[in-house]
């Protein structure tokens, strides 16, 4: 993420900051096998404070499982340390309500599922399948461009009051953003570590340059505008009919509001 834009001057966890501009000592610590609860894992953000991260074990077969050996669950709760630390500038505040928190778990389960996209063909992905000792995983549907695998819209917040059942919401929409860009300029091996060029980079690109955009206690109309945004920023409004137009494909078109379902474009899209 170094490469992407998550920096010592934009509130990064990094014990020593080379002059680089923020504050050092702030190290991610981590626990595992941590025996404070089972079947879960959290990541606690300071402001300019080490990140704490506990990985716990999974009690669903026998013998348990060691949620620190499944990396979607892992990259899950770092990209917390990254959203809460970008999203308002710092002050690790900023998701505390129901729907931005739903956001964050969302984001943290579309960073997941792009270290684990494979190829230019994208798939379907279904997190933490191992540790769960299930097919299905821990999420309500597969992450999908398909509404007959994935059926979840903008108009499905308006029945749900968790931060994760709101969270798979925003994450399968992202799904279809991902899916789009990856469709339009391929995917690259590399992306992880080579933030330039296209291939499966313009998606992580705008994941990151959304947040300092992003208001405080966002609702997901913000968050996708943020995106638009970004792609502005960056790419001069390149990708925006991509952007839209996979937005809209689960209701979250530019007049949707009030949990009701939209699909209009910007004209020319």
């Amino acid at each position: 993420m170094y490469k992407y834009g998550w920096t010592e001057a934009t509130y990064n966890f990094q014990q020593n900051n080379f002059g680089n501009g923020g504050l050092s000592n702030d190290r991610v610590q981590m626990s595992v096998q941590d025996p404070g609860d089972v079947n879960n894992a959290e990541f606690l953000t300071l402001p300019e404070h080490p990140g704490t991260c506990r990985m716990y074990i999974w009690i669903n077969s026998i013998p348990d499982r060691d949620g620190d050996l499944q990396n979607d669950i892992i990259v899950h709760e770092m990209t917390h340390g990254i959203t809460n630390c970008l999203t308002g500038g710092g002050t690790a505040r900023c998701l505390q309500t129901l729907e931005s928190g739903g956001l964050g778990e969302g984001w943290s389960d579309a960073m997941a599922e792009w270290t684990e996209q494979k190829s230019a063909t994208v798939s379907d992905y279904i997190l933490g399948v191992w540790v769960t000792n299930n097919p299905a995983g821990i999420c309500r549907y597969p992450y999908s461009t398909n509404p007959n695998v994935n059926p979840l819209r903008y108009s499905s917040l308006a029945q749900l009051g968790e931060v994760h059942d709101i969270g798979e919401v925003w994450a399968n929409m992202l799904h279809n953003v991902y899916a789009a860009l990856v469709q339009t300029y391929g995917w690259s091996s590399r992306a992880i570590d080579d933030a330039t060029g296209s291939k499966g980079i313009v998606y992580l690109h705008l994941f990151t340059d959304a947040f300092p955009v992003m208001s405080h206690e966002l609702v997901v109309m913000q968050a996708r505008d943020a995106w638009i945004q970004a792609d502005a920023n960056r790419y001069n409004g390149a990708n925006a009919c991509i952007l839209w137009n996979a937005f809209t494909s689960r209701g979250l078109g530019m007049l949707a509001a009030n949990y009701v379902d939209d699909a209009t474009v910007p004209a020319g899209c």
